[in-house]
């Protein structure tokens, strides 16, 4: 059996592997036109929908836009993140979290398991704090391998 690298036992709050400033999120109250305005002036692929109180309720990619017009309804942009998101054509679970105190390790786990591009880092009250991608874990480990004892250490 090959040893764990010890990085992977490293806290996501220890690492500097996600986007944790100036997040892109959308209230539930929202249109499905505000969101396609957010995914254009923000240049990003999901938004965590939240609540009054910043909590996450769901997350909205581009891809469900794309499944909106396949089902027809892109003339319903009005309609609100809740009313989109009760209307995907397909069976979407809970938006898929991790928390600052979890490591890179379970994270790494979490999204291959789920085969999901990525998760929605919340505190303990369920607010949005973050976003960690397949993307960002793959830059860090796979295309920047010189600098990760440094990173890591």
């Amino acid at each position: 059996m090959v040893p764990k690298p010890r990085y992977l036992q490293k806290r996501i709050e220890e690492v500097d592997i996600g986007t944790f400033k100036s997040i892109a999120t959308v209230q539930e109250t929202a249109t499905v036109y505000d969101a396609l305005a957010i995914f254009v002036e923000r240049r990003v692929s999901a938004l965590p929908v939240v609540n009054e109180e910043g909590k996450v309720k769901a997350l909205y990619s581009r891809f469900d836009v794309i499944n909106l017009a396949a089902q027809k309804n892109y003339n319903n942009l009005n309609m609100t993140m809740m009313e989109a998101l009760s209307s995907r054509a397909c069976c979407v679970e809970g938006v898929l979290k991790c928390y600052p105190h979890e490591t890179l390790e379970t994270v790494i786990d979490r999204i291959a398991k789920a085969q999901v591009h990525r998760l929605v880092l919340v505190d303990e009250a369920d607010v949005v704090r973050g976003i960690v991608s397949l993307s960002d874990l793959l830059q860090a480990l796979v295309l920047t391998p010189a600098g990760i004892d440094a990173l890591f250490s």
